[in-house]
């Protein structure tokens, strides 16, 4: 990395570690490389005008912007399929980095085939279990275009579209109950965007999001701007299960799930 890319790193993980302004004379003393505090000032300087950092106070320190957390991210949070031989280190976890952890577990459910049983019910036959509803000319049309889906997706898909009651009539044969680590977080999210939260707190709690996201990093299409969810396969004590986790820019994801992963 050249001179500026290692001060911007040092800014962004510093800054993780204790989220106030940082000053160039503290900079100084934990850049990993010689640089007197006016060399630094001068590509502080740069970085404001140029919008990776910003500066509250003409007196104050620096501090990354939105964008600079973001990128930040997005070239770190890799964890795809995450190991977590205990459920307790999310409790754990989930309260020491103050982040809201949401997970489920599953088993691969297809749907394999749909049945017209005499114009009177539609039997919707999964891998593991079968289905019954009355028959409606349009759901048995709308079922049939879905033939070797998950039974997850499906759920998705239905409430997407507004057949919430099906929906939640379909998730019962997932048998997955939602838990939740870590509210404190996300109330505190919603108390700071009111807005944003009348609209989206449902979806977080009834797992909607959890069910409709693909795994990945998110921000403000899902989150409000200065926070991150980020979506996950995980394993969680043998099980298979999906994992949400939502949070702030500047908490530390990085040891959040190093730690979700250690063993006692």
């Amino acid at each position: 990395m050249d001179k500026r890319e290692i001060i911007l790193n040092t800014i962004i993980k510093e800054y993780i570690k204790n989220p106030t302004p940082i000053s160039s004379k503290h900079l100084q003393s934990i850049l990993t490389i010689q640089m007197s505090s006016a060399t630094i000032r001068n590509y502080f300087k740069k970085m404001v005008e140029e919008g990776e950092l910003e500066q509250y106070h003409i007196s104050s320190g620096r501090v990354p912007a939105i964008k600079t957390l973001k990128i930040f991210w997005e070239k770190r949070l890799k964890y795809k399929n995450i190991n977590i031989k205990n459920s307790r280190k999310i409790k754990e976890s989930a309260k020491n980095y103050n982040i809201f952890c949401e997970y489920k577990f599953y088993e691969p459910n297809i749907l394999k085939k749909i049945i017209n049983f005499d114009d009177k019910y539609i039997v919707l036959e999964f891998e593991k279990s079968e289905f019954i509803i009355e028959f409606n000319e349009q759901l048995y049309k709308f079922f049939n275009q879905f033939v070797e889906v998950e039974a997850a997706d499906l759920v998705s898909i239905c409430k997407q579209i507004g057949l919430v009651a099906l929906a939640k009539k379909l998730d019962i044969i997932l048998n997955d109950d939602i838990v939740i680590e870590g509210l404190k977080e996300l109330l505190e999210i919603v108390s700071n965007n009111k807005e944003w939260g009348s609209r989206n707190l449902k979806d977080f709690l009834d797992g909607t999001l959890l069910d409709s996201l693909n795994p990945g990093i998110y921000f403000e299409k899902i989150v409000p701007k200065g926070y991150l969810a980020y979506n996950s396969m995980a394993k969680i004590e043998q099980k298979d299960a999906k994992m949400l986790c939502v949070g702030a820019l500047y908490r530390d994801y990085d040891n959040f799930f190093k730690n979700l992963t250690k063993e006692y």
